[in-house]
Formats: structure tokens, sequence, C-alpha cells
């Protein structure tokens, strides 16, 4: 899965609005946050630890008893920062899930702001229905991944 969405910054101005801790907040009560995100910042890498809680109610009931409460903590580790490009990866810790989820964020110069894109793995480790299960699972997470985007949009015009 991937996904992208342009905006009218620079990679730097879009990866502080993305690692802000109020734009984390307001992000999570609307898109499934359970708590307090922590960012941490040291040697040039920020790491965004995120609670959150996927939409387990559209799974089929077959599938249900794998995918658990659907409580994860996702982590973002953003690792080269500079002024035409910002890569990271993330991964989402699922406890006891036979959910495998992680990928990747990039950020790079426009001429008029910057792209970011977002990519996923998914791997859903289940006897029957495996590929049933990680279509479903890359479905939804296109979906929040694409309103996260336009709500990043929406903050930038907001704040800026």
């Amino acid at each position: 899965m991937r996904v992208e969405h342009a905006y009218g910054v620079p990679p730097r101005a879009l990866l502080a609005v993305l690692t802000d801790e109020q734009f984390l907040r307001e992000r999570g009560s609307r898109y499934g946050g359970r708590g307090e995100a922590a960012v941490e910042r040291s040697d040039g890498t920020v790491v965004v630890r995120v609670p959150r809680q996927l939409p387990i109610h559209g799974v089929p009931a077959p599938l249900r008893r794998f995918v658990g409460s659907g409580a994860l903590v996702q982590t973002d580790t953003w690792s080269h920062i500079d002024d035409d490009r910002v890569v990271g990866t993330w991964t989402a810790d699922v406890g006891r899930s036979p959910l495998v989820l992680h990928g990747t964020h990039e950020i790079t110069a426009t001429d008029d702001g910057c792209r970011y894109a977002v990519t996923a793995d998914v791997k859903v480790k289940i006897p029957l229905g495996a590929g049933t299960a990680e279509k479903l699972v890359r479905q939804r997470l296109a979906e929040l991944v694409r309103s996260e985007q336009q709500f990043a949009a929406t903050w930038l015009e907001a704040h800026a």
C-alpha cells in the first residue's frame, strides 16, 4: 500500500507538524488515539510513539478473534532529516494479534512544497483467510492514512 499527498510547505515544516504534540493530540482524538503521544528528539532523530485503537467494527465476524481489541502502539522513527527530504519508518506493536504492520514515511521537496508518501506492509499470520484479512487491513489502513494526511493539510492551513 502507498498513499501520497501534496502540501504547500517544505519538508521540515511538514515534519514539524507531524511531530507536534498538539497536532498529535488532535489527530488522535479524531482517528483512534488512546492516550498521549510521546515525542523524543535526539541526535537528529525524532521518535513518536502513539497509542491507538484500530476500528474493528467492520471486521467480519470470522476474523474478529484474530485482531483482538484493536489496541496498538504506533512508533514513527524519523531518522533522515534535511531540507529536501525527510525519511522515516513506522511500526505497530499489536500485542498478541497475528497482524504485522510496518512501513515507511517519505517527505520530498517539490517546486511548490512537498509530497508526503506513506507505505505499509501488511501481513496476517492465520491459517485460513490471510489474503482476505490482509486486503481488508490494507483498505482500512489506506483510508485512515488518506484521512490523516488531509487532516494535516487542514491543520497547516489553520495554523499558517
